[in-house]
């Protein structure tokens, strides 16, 4: 596999970053656990939703086109190159492959990409409603603001250039009439994140059965995201 790789890779003028088979194949076994995850946590049906992680700097692994997220076995697991081409013949990645590798271009420290359909936050979507009038704390520490990006076709690459200009200063996404999405470090991360994404849309339902959701003012907002950013840097130094 990475010799193959490596040739093509090299006629085009490409750096080649060699990957252990023992390091694909891990990674293709969290992919594997994801899927089961989100199935378990009702995140998607029938043959919804798809999840990548980045293998190297050139290549990422990628569940393939109409792939049961809850059901997945390693043949589900397609490597591609970062242009979005599968290195392997007659398997064919995730139409919405555009949006993964958006991710990975935009953000150097993202590792991992899950796109899902939780209920409650694709209500949000699917009704052009932000997902911004409640903010607890927790939510803005661990997952910051959720960004509404504009109705695309899905599978297409206009849906991933709207996902771009929102990627630098957002890590959870409402797909305008579509789903969510999530980014992270690595798989947990990225599934972590649509848990609280998921978990922020019930709370903020339910608050607006109750009465009117408690608005935090600009500047406790922006002490929370001051935590944030603190919490950041330190996992990255």
């Amino acid at each position: 596999m990475n010799g193959r790789y490596a040739k093509r890779t090299e006629r085009k003028g490409l750096p080649f970053n060699p990957v252990s088979p023992k390091r694909a194949g891990e990674l293709k076994k969290q992919i594997i656990e994801t899927g089961n995850y989100l199935a378990r946590r009702q995140y998607h049906a029938a043959l919804a939703g798809n999840i990548s992680a980045r293998l190297s700097r050139n290549l990422l692994l990628c569940t393939r086109h109409r792939a049961d997220l809850g059901d997945l076995g390693p043949d589900d697991i397609v490597l591609c190159d970062m242009a979005g081409n599968s290195l392997q013949n007659k398997i064919v990645p995730t139409s919405e492959l555009d949006m993964h590798r958006a991710a990975y271009e935009e953000r150097k420290d993202v590792g991992a990409v899950i796109h899902s359909h939780p209920p409650a936050a694709t209500a949000f979507a699917a009704t052009s409603t932000p997902l911004d009038a409640l903010m607890l704390p927790e939510m803005v520490v661990s997952l910051g603001p959720v960004a509404l990006v504009p109705y695309a076709t899905p599978g297409t690459k206009e849906l991933a250039e709207c996902l771009r200009h929102f990627l630098q200063a957002h890590d959870g996404f409402l797909l305008e009439n579509h789903g969510a999405l999530t980014v992270g470090r690595d798989l947990r991360e990225a599934a972590f994140r649509m848990d609280l994404l998921e978990h922020n849309a019930q709370i903020t339902l339910l608050a607006r059965q109750l009465g009117k959701p408690f608005v935090l003012k600009p500047e406790e907002l922006e002490a929370l995201m001051e935590i944030r950013r603190r919490v950041q840097q330190r996992r990255n130094s």
